[in-house]
């Protein structure tokens, strides 16, 4: 029909490669990739992939830390009318072997340093079953399964047309594998039509346009890069893949690469947007760039100390269930007349919907109403619209009980301010109730660590409601589990003292251990594995001062 063409972010690459072919697309550690090269190389993988029998809907599973091939198999494996599967190079052997296996796919496409660090029997075992493309292969493949990236890539012509294998734009074009704090993963299923409305959605909200110079400092893997290598191809601006690993290296030449590329944007999760912040030359490089943040929620703090430096701070909440950003705390300009730290509490805010969220969002109580906007209710967050994820892969009571009656249930609990602005105060499972004098209160541990944080001594904070035993009773104490700023001090009674004189009685911890907190790639803090941690450790043996507090009360999802 001519009015209805689907809907799929591989045209966008066609057609940026027609209106600015000689313009610089990528530039990465083998050089600059002009649009025209790179829709070339993307056509001869796609290519590729048809020749070795990768049929539509198959699976095409990229193992890869940020380089071209990434990019190129974004639009590739779809434009083959298959469906991407990005694996977490960062996971363990075990678990990218069982995403890989559960996900059935029919061709791998790996980096040779991630492929050469499975075992020779797991990876004897992934070459019977599926073809394996392997990048930067030195030499000449030695086993019958295994294949040259570049070697096929130039044996290709480069004449298939990326949108031609698109059959309707409902069709899966992505799974995600969900990288929560707990229980199992989960394969988020894209449709094309989702990739390409949230891709325009991130256009706007980043307000990219065709100068703009954007860094990758977020992982490709994750959500598509929250799709933005889609966003960027989009406008035609230029992504600059760099050779350094920012949470390794962050001084090391990182503020002289955001000079020398004129870097204009770049996103990442607070953790590590908070290592920008640390490095001592970082002021005047990141005046009047725009960075996004999202992931897990950032503090005040973290927010004003961006702002201070001149940093267009872009604050916006998502998940995968809906392709990333989806909600985007939108300033206002009657906010300039609050101080600065109250500006920075209201910006810590998660917002509003973003454009291509429409109006699909709200907040439920527990009888499915919307809660009232006094910033004190709490409720549910669901979210509907045409970004939001078909269905869990091979997983349909997961997808039954997230998604039902029109709504995906977030299982993240916020309040609504007057304004109608979303706060999150914690996950579900996360929630803690604690005994006051006058009845049962909940506890957000995010709005308790959000205050220790403040602390100039504390990098990062998380409170917990771990069982402890008194006689032949269990109860829960408020544990902080507290990383120290590099080169900082704090004691117990000092981190007490703080808490004495910063949080109500019933939200002050009983009890802190200091450690450097377990993170997943998002920069979420794994709370099953602090937990785990504190109980090997006898709540007995860490000390319990009284405060006054009573005993906590565990929430428990009922769901």
């Amino acid at each position: 029909m001519h009015s209805h063409v689907p809907l799929t972010p591989v045209t966008l690459l066609e057609r940026s490669a027609r209106s600015y072919p000689k313009s610089c697309a990528l530039v990465h550690s083998g050089g600059e990739v002009s649009f025209s090269e790179l829709l070339h190389r993307s056509r001869c993988l796609a290519q590729v992939l048809l020749r070795l029998k990768v049929e539509h809907g198959d699976r095409v599973a990229v193992l890869s830390e940020n380089n071209i091939q990434t990019v190129e198999a974004h639009f590739a494996v779809p434009g083959a009318g298959a469906v991407l599967v990005m694996l977490n190079p960062w996971l363990s052997e075990s678990d990218v072997l069982n995403l890989l296996y559960f996900s059935e796919a029919k061709v791998l496409i790996v980096e040779a340093a991630l492929y050469q660090k499975l075992t020779e029997v797991n990876r004897r075992r992934l070459e019977q079953v599926l073809r394996v493309l392997v990048i930067n292969l030195p030499g000449a493949p030695s086993e019958s399964g295994v294949l040259d990236y570049a070697a096929y890539i130039a044996a290709a012509d480069g004449s298939l047309l990326l949108d031609r294998q698109v059959v309707s734009e409902v069709d899966a074009i992505a799974i995600n594998f969900t990288s929560g704090t707990t229980g199992h993963p989960k394969g988020v299923i894209y449709s094309h039509r989702a990739g390409y409305l949230h891709t325009l959605g991130q256009v706007l909200m980043l307000d990219l346009n065709r100068h703009s110079k954007y860094l990758w400092t977020l992982p490709m893997f994750h959500v598509n890069g929250w799709g933005h290598m889609w966003a960027c191809i989009a406008t035609g601006c230029t992504q600059v893949i760099p050779k350094i690993e920012l949470t390794q290296h962050p001084a090391d030449g990182f503020m002289a690469l955001v000079r020398e590329q004129g870097i204009t944007h770049l996103a990442g999760a607070p953790r590590l947007v908070k290592l920008l912040t640390d490095i001592p030359d970082a002021q005047d490089a990141l005046r009047g760039i725009t960075i996004m943040t999202g992931g897990s929620a950032p503090s005040p703090t973290l927010i004003q100390q961006l702002e201070n430096r001149g940093v267009n701070l872009i604050h916006q909440y998502g998940l995968n269930e809906t392709c990333g950003p989806f909600v985007v705390c939108e300033k206002q300009e009657e906010w300039r007349a609050h101080t600065p730290e109250t500006q920075a509490k209201l910006h810590a805010r998660q917002g509003t919907a973003a454009i291509h969220a429409g109006t699909g969002l709200q907040v439920l109580d527990t009888n499915g109403q919307a809660v009232p906007h006094d910033g004190c209710t709490l409720g549910e967050v669901v979210m509907a619209g045409n970004t939001l994820a078909l269905g869990y892969y091979k997983n349909p009571e997961a997808t039954q009980q997230a998604f039902r009656g029109g709504w995906f249930y977030s299982g993240d609990m916020a309040v609504v301010h007057p304004d109608g602005y979303l706060e999150i105060r914690d996950r579900i499972k996360d929630l803690i109730y604690v005994e006051t004098e006058y009845g049962w209160e909940n506890i957000s541990s995010i709005e308790i660590e959000n205050v220790l944080c403040r602390h100039s001594a504390i990098q990062d904070a998380a409170v917990l409601g771990v069982v402890h035993s008194i006689g032949e009773s269990n109860s829960l104490q408020l544990i902080a589990v507290i990383e120290i700023q590099p080169g900082a001090r704090l004691n117990e009674a000092e981190f007490h003292a703080y808490c004495s004189a910063t949080l109500n009685i019933y939200q002050r911890p009983q009890a802190v251990l200091f450690a450097t907190l377990p993170k997943t790639n998002t920069g979420k803090v794994r709370k099953e594995l602090l937990h785990r941690m504190v109980q090997q450790q006898s709540v007995d043996e860490i000390n319990l001062p009284s405060h006054g507090a009573q005993p906590a009360k565990e929430f428990v999802d009922s769901r």
